[in-house]
């Protein structure tokens, strides 16, 4: 389970739990959760699973990283990605920055946080201008 205490890190912080909160949810005393994340602790499957359903997240992204791809490309996924990119290319970008992989490489956690939530800023204030 590579990354498993960072990835409960990454969701505990973007639904804004403490790690008490966390452990309170789920029953447990206040330094349980803290052990998952420094992986201290392995969960066990019910506890596993009662993270998956208290973040919103599939069970292969919480232990393994990523979704579980019976193919290479979902469907899906591949024609949300095809929809940006026609919104992108009508408003005139032609080859936006934002998308070249190779950029976000040198991004730390909070560098895509801040993208994240200027992001989120520009979107609410473009539907109060409209």
């Amino acid at each position: 389970m590579k990354d498993f205490g960072l990835r409960l890190e990454n969701l505990r912080e973007k639904h804004g739990y403490s790690k008490v909160d966390v452990s309170l949810k789920l029953g447990f005393t206040a330094n349980v959760y803290g052990s998952y994340e420094r992986e201290d602790r392995r969960p066990t499957l019910e506890t596993i699973i009662k993270l998956a359903d208290l973040y919103g997240v599939s069970l292969d992204y919480l232990i393994r990283g990523r979704e579980y791809e019976p193919h290479k490309i979902h469907q899906p996924e591949y024609k949300k990605m095809q929809e940006l990119l026609n919104i992108i290319t009508e408003k005139g970008i032609h080859k936006p920055h934002f998308l070249q992989v190779e950029n976000w490489s040198v991004l730390d956690k909070e560098d895509i946080w801040e993208i994240d939530n200027h992001f989120e800023w520009v979107v609410h204030k473009a539907k109060f201008r409209k």
